[in-house]
């Protein structure tokens, strides 16, 4: 089957491919988050939880442009849009309530993490027809439920315990989506 027929069938594979930068600028965002938090484990709850907000209303509005601006010729783009409102929404309530204890912090990350992570999965399920490879970012689904049910099962591990889930987090799903931008600029269907 040659390019023109897999994207005549797939109105997908053109948009996607042509948002590679956005999948690149999440992932580099989040590899960011990981740094962070293992060059500086000390930091404090009011430094993390300022860093965490930052990255959900970030991704939330690449998440939402992306929906907007890519993937709307997709059928599934509006999973992607609301990945993007809920981080939005996680990041301003982050920074509306800055003294969370951690305990909070470790429910209202978990359950973004569980949330984004749903609809990142159904995303990439949309995402096979387009690209090879695109267990990559059912990597970085899958992660972000696991480092959710984390956050939410044990949501009085500490600042320390919560700054490595974070570290570990950014770093995978990082790199994950890294890859698959990586995947989709080379055009690797």
């Amino acid at each position: 089957m040659t390019e023109s027929t897999r994207s005549g069938q797939v109105g997908l594979i053109p948009a996607a491919r042509r948002g590679w930068w956005l999948f690149l600028i999440r992932g580099l965002l989040a590899l960011a988050v990981g740094v962070v938090a293992i060059v500086d484990p000390g930091a404090t709850l009011a430094a993390v939880i300022l860093l965490l907000g930052a990255f959900f209303i970030v991704d939330g509005l690449f998440a939402a442009f992306k929906a907007f601006a890519v993937m709307r010729s997709d059928a599934s783009w509006w999973l992607l849009l609301l990945a993007g409102i809920v981080g939005i929404i996680a990041g301003v309530a982050v920074f509306a309530w800055p003294g969370l204890t951690a305990l909070t912090l470790g429910y209202l990350v978990g359950f973004w993490a569980i949330v984004t992570g749903i609809f990142e999965v159904m995303v990439a399920i949309s995402l096979r027809r387009a690209i090879r490879g695109e267990w990559l970012y059912v990597v970085f689904g899958i992660v972000s439920i696991g480092f959710g049910f984390a956050a939410v099962v044990m949501p009085g591990l500490g600042l320390a315990y919560l700054t490595l889930i974070i570290a570990i987090y950014g770093f995978v799903a990082g790199f994950a989506l890294i890859a698959v931008a990586i995947r989709l600029r080379g055009g690797a269907a």
